[in-house]
């Protein structure tokens, strides 16, 4: 029995073949759910991406992070793809940063949070978290980090600083804090077995998905800057935190069957709303699929109220987050990332 969620945990052999009627409809049900995720937005590609993202592994290698099987995972889940989709406008010469950016943060969530699930991983998971802040805050001059991640991360971190503006560069910066934190507290849960509350997944999630750190980063990529009244306003905050939350709950609805039997889905919204709501998997894949599209609502109600009274740095900013929710959602429907195999699930 598996206990992060209610209902009866069928666990199956290596390999083995999906059989039980129960466990194939709810599979099902989740399948449909994906299929059937939409968004208003128009999906846009940027031509630069793939021969950037090329650029991007090889400067991860570079760094020692990337064996040639991670490397081919890289590639076969098409990271590049979505460098593009959710970059449209960028150049090349910026869209590299974001590259860099996006495979170390793939490399990062692959290489080192998946696999800290005992508590004694858990406790190097704190120690690298703070050598990677002190990464994005600065080292003094002749410093150098020696741990392979950190060294990457200050190395971006010092080619962001020269084209961000200082207030571009401090937000990136805290973002990037605040996702640590959130995978410090990803990790303390599957350490622990533990499912989170749902109202305290909903707010960890918004920096453990590693979205803000990429929203900081497009008045940069896009040679526009977003004034701090404009940024601060309730209205603008409300659609970083929407797109924030439909591009996380999309991922938690597309690699929900996989997380399964990597850790359980400790971590994810629908093994929250189970455990919240005391309901079966197909329930709770209704309920966290009815979230997303209501705070879809909410984002272009909050659009609708907002756009007309921001500048065209304002409207800008929006553009990127109608590009970010519909680039990853156009990517985690084609990505073989999420391709589905036969896993534990509760009933």
């Amino acid at each position: 029995m598996d206990k992060t969620a209610t209902g009866v945990c069928i666990r199956l052999a290596e390999g083995g073949d999906v059989r039980d009627g129960a466990m194939d409809r709810v599979h099902a049900h989740l399948r449909g759910t994906q299929d059937s995720l939409t968004t208003p937005f128009v999906v846009r590609q940027n031509a630069w991406a793939r021969d950037v993202f090329g650029a991007s592994v090889q400067w991860m290698q570079g760094h020692g992070l990337l064996t040639a099987e991670r490397r081919q995972w890289l590639e076969q889940c098409d990271i590049g793809a979505l460098l593009g989709l959710t970059n449209p406008y960028s150049d090349r010469h910026l869209l590299r940063l974001a590259g860099d950016w996006y495979v170390w943060l793939y490399a990062f969530d692959d290489g080192v949070c998946d696999e800290a699930f005992t508590g004694a991983q858990a406790w190097d998971m704190a120690h690298l978290t703070l050598r990677l802040k002190r990464s994005v805050t600065g080292y003094a001059p002749g410093e150098e980090p020696e741990e392979n991640y950190a060294r990457a991360l200050f190395d971006l971190r010092c080619r962001i600083a020269e084209h961000a503006t200082p207030a571009q560069l401090v937000r990136w910066t805290e973002a990037v804090r605040d996702y640590l934190n959130g995978q410090l507290w990803e990790t303390m849960y599957r350490a622990t077995g533990r499912t989170p509350a749902l109202d305290d997944y909903i707010t960890m999630r918004e920096s453990a998905s590693g979205c803000l750190t990429c929203f900081a980063l497009f008045p940069m990529l896009n040679r526009y800057h977003l004034a701090e009244e404009e940024r601060a306003h309730p209205d603008v905050e409300q659609l970083s935190r929407s797109a924030n939350r439909i591009i996380a709950w999309d991922n938690d609805l597309f690699s929900y069957w996989k997380e399964q039997g990597d850790h359980s889905a400790i971590a994810n919204l629908i093994t929250a709303v189970a455990q919240q709501r005391k309901c079966g998997t197909a329930a709770a894949i209704t309920y966290a699929r009815k979230r997303r599209d209501d705070e879809l609502a909410t984002f272009l109600r909050t659009e609708k109220r907002i756009a007309r009274h921001l500048g065209a740095d304002g409207r800008n900013y929006i553009a990127n987050l109608r590009n970010w929710v519909s680039g990853s959602l156009e990517f985690h429907k084609t990505s073989r990332r999420f391709a589905p195999a036969p896993r534990a699930v509760h009933l």
